[in-house]
């Protein structure tokens, strides 16, 4: 008759131990089943892993044998029955095998189950702890644990000080363990690895999003500024406009717009170039840049003409600055041109707070700030050029 090893079992222990030990292995593969792989401690899972089974198994000693870069079995965890690990020990040194060596070796090398009844009788496990400090165990079990795609991870070892004390029981119960465990581990490995990726990845989109900004910004940037001159263009006058009017409207800072016009920039292209005439335009507008304030906006708006919005300045002192920046072009000097000389005819209008009343504020736009400053543009010219001209109603009267 072929043999039957749970019959055996059934026949040995009887049928209420059998229902019990079925019981305990259920139980441990249930708690098994339950530990969350996720997190960032894989001794921590697999210490997890190994009360889960001393829990609800009678066995003195579980200890998991992570197989390392350089080919060794290291002990990498371990708990006992009275819950006495030995990595919490701060003089700990894990011991470790090589592949092959002692019981837990053979299980690596063979991917196959080393059952071990009675140590003091077996070679592979007496050769190894002669020189070990250790108490020698009575009964050894080492069962490798293998990942996905049969890589071996390394070996899980329980131990008992009776010899002859595990049975087919806890055989099978090791076998179904195992390829959880190292489903387990894997699913850890695979979630870490996972989480890395998008780690990195997302390191490298925020620095491709910053980049990117910088780039936008680069390109924002370079679209509201000159090319020729460096400065700000009509783009960006636009967008600060809007801002400087809004302060006007709320907190009565005055201020004061002026359109500048190079006179009879035409006939300076045509008498000396478009070479020349660029270098007029760069000149001039650092002549401006130097009389302009940091708060205040200065833009070459379009060919030879340019606006300076002078913040929080009064009417008075409006023309103070436009006069002061008519006189510093007109003296201008200009390398091999000993002749040449430029001159600018200016527009102003003055905001203050009393445009925004009840009766005026719907007839007050960015529009109309515009055309009523290149109105006095016009009546500068008018008058002979090379002059500062303050927009008043009278002027609109005489367009119409």
């Amino acid at each position: 008759m072929e043999e039957n090893p749970l019959l055996d079992e059934i026949n040995k222990f009887g049928m209420q131990d059998i229902i019990i030990d079925l019981f305990n292995s259920l139980s441990a593969v249930r708690e098994l089943s339950e530990i969350n792989c996720q997190g960032n401690n894989e001794k921590k899972l697999i210490k997890n892993a190994l009360a889960a089974l001393i829990h609800n198994q009678d066995m003195e000693r579980c200890s998991f044998f992570l197989l390392n870069d350089e080919g060794y079995l290291v002990n990498l965890t371990g708990t006992s029955s009275c819950e006495i690990a030995e990595e919490s020990n701060e003089d700990y040194s894990p011991i470790q095998f090589k592949v092959g060596e002692g019981v837990i070796g053979a299980a690596a090398e063979t991917g196959e189950l080393q059952n071990c009844p009675d140590c003091q009788k077996d070679e592979r496990f007496s050769e190894h702890i002669k020189d070990s400090e250790c108490l020698m165990p009575g009964s050894v079990i080492s069962v490798p644990v293998f990942a996905a795609g049969n890589e071996l991870l390394g070996v899980l070892n329980i131990s008992h000080p009776e010899a002859h004390y595990f049975s087919e029981w806890h055989v099978r119960l090791l076998e179904i363990y195992k390829n959880m465990m190292g489903q387990l581990i894997s699913n850890f490995r695979l979630l870490q690895n996972m989480e890395d990726q998008v780690k990195h990845r997302t390191i490298k989109l925020e620095e491709a999003l910053i980049d990117l900004e910088k780039l936008r910004q680069h390109f924002e940037s370079a679209s509201m500024l000159d090319q020729l001159t460096g400065l700000y263009n009509r783009r960006y006058f636009y967008d600060q406009v809007e801002v400087a009017v809004a302060n006007t409207k709320r907190y009565g800072q005055a201020l004061c717009l002026l359109i500048l016009d190079l006179d009879f920039f035409k006939d300076v292209n045509d008498c000396y170039g478009h070479g020349f005439g660029d270098k007029v335009l760069v000149k001039i507008s650092e002549a401006l840049q130097q009389q302009v304030r940091e708060s205040d906006i200065l833009v070459r708006f379009g060919g030879e003409e340019f606006i300076v919005i002078f913040t929080n300045t009064d009417c008075t002192n409006g023309k103070v600055f436009s006069e002061r920046i008519r006189s510093t072009i007109e003296v201008l000097k200009w390398e091999d041109k000993e002749n040449f000389s430029q001159t600018v005819s200016i527009g102003l209008f003055c905001l203050g707070a009393e445009s925004f009343t009840a009766d005026h504020e719907s007839e007050m736009n960015i529009d109309k700030i515009i055309h009523y400053a290149d109105t006095a543009l016009y009546k500068a010219k008018e008058l002979g050029r090379n002059k500062v001209v303050l927009f008043s109603k009278d002027m609109l009267k005489k367009t119409i």
